[in-house]
């Protein structure tokens, strides 16, 4: 099921970026900033603390969340593995709450939110 849900974000978050203009299709905040557009990807300016709170303003009953380890040129990690959060009937969480359990490491990552059939892509750094 994780996996299908990863491949579902990462595809829908490559079609986006590939053939969407905008990087911030609804209002995404983390750890009380709000998200700045951007190309390729939006950006919360200041580093979050790996339990910030990310807000979606969506209608949408589902927010699947994904975060991806970035380096400094925001590529993928090699070997990384996404953390999936759910959102289900809610638009807020924490971003400790992954489906795997684990905590996210300090680091920068592209946090691709997939929402009302679109995908926001965010880039985040946790301190």
């Amino acid at each position: 099921m994780q996996r299908l849900l990863l491949f579902f974000v990462i595809s829908a978050a490559f079609s986006y970026v590939l053939f969407g203009s905008d990087s911030l299709p609804f209002p995404v905040s983390v750890g009380g900033q709000t998200a700045k557009d951007g190309t390729p990807f939006a950006k919360i300016e200041n580093p979050v603390a790996a339990d910030a709170e990310p807000s979606v303003q969506s209608k949408d009953g589902m927010i699947i969340v994904n975060l991806n380890a970035v380096n400094t040129k925001n590529e993928p990690i090699p070997g990384s593995t996404p953390a999936v959060i759910l959102l289900q009937g809610k638009t807020k969480t924490n971003l400790d709450k992954t489906m795997d359990g684990k905590k996210p490491a300090a680091g920068n990552y592209v946090m691709s939110v997939v929402s009302e059939g679109k995908t926001a892509s965010i880039l985040v750094t946790i301190k």
